[in-house]
C-alpha cells in the first residue's frame, strides 16, 4: 500500500464538510474528536481543523501536519473507506507524538469495531 497522502485522500469541498458534520458519527477523545461515516470510495479521506484556540498558525500547522502523518503511516488500519474530520482539542498542544499516536490509533480501532458490530 502507498504511504503517500494523495489530493483525493484530502476532503476539501464545502458541501462534504457539510454532510459529515450533519450526518456522521462522532468519537471523542482526549486530544481530539472524530467526525467519520462510510464513504462509497475505493480509498479513505481525511481532513484536519484546528481552531486558534490551539495557538498561533505554526503550532496548528504542527499538529495538522501530524495528523495527517498519523493517517497516512497508519492507512491499513482502516478496514473500509472512510471519510474522517480530525478536530484538535485545545489539550493536544500539550501531547507529545507518541501520545498522539496511541490515541489516534486506539480512534481509529474503536471506530472500525464499531463499523463491524450490528
Amino acid at each position: 500500500m502507498k504511504e503517500g497522502l494523495s489530493p483525493q485522500e484530502r476532503i476539501r469541498k464545502r458541501e462534504d464538510f457539510l454532510f459529515l458534520y450533519k450526518k456522521g458519527n462522532r468519537y471523542r477523545g482526549k486530544y481530539f474528536s472524530l467526525i467519520y461515516l462510510s464513504n462509497n470510495l475505493a480509498f479513505s479521506r481525511i481532513a484536519v481543523v484546528a481552531s486558534k484556540k490551539i495557538g498561533n498558525a505554526v503550532a496548528r500547522n504542527k499538529i495538522k501536519r501530524w495528523i495527517r502523518d498519523l493517517f497516512r503511516r497508519n492507512k491499513e488500519l482502516l478496514k473500509s473507506p472512510f471519510d474522517i474530520i480530525v478536530v484538535a482539542k485545545k489539550e493536544i498542544q500539550n501531547a507529545t507524538w507518541s501520545t498522539l499516536k496511541k490515541h489516534y490509533i486506539a480512534a481509529i480501532e474503536s471506530i472500525c469495531q464499531r463499523r463491524e458490530s450490528p
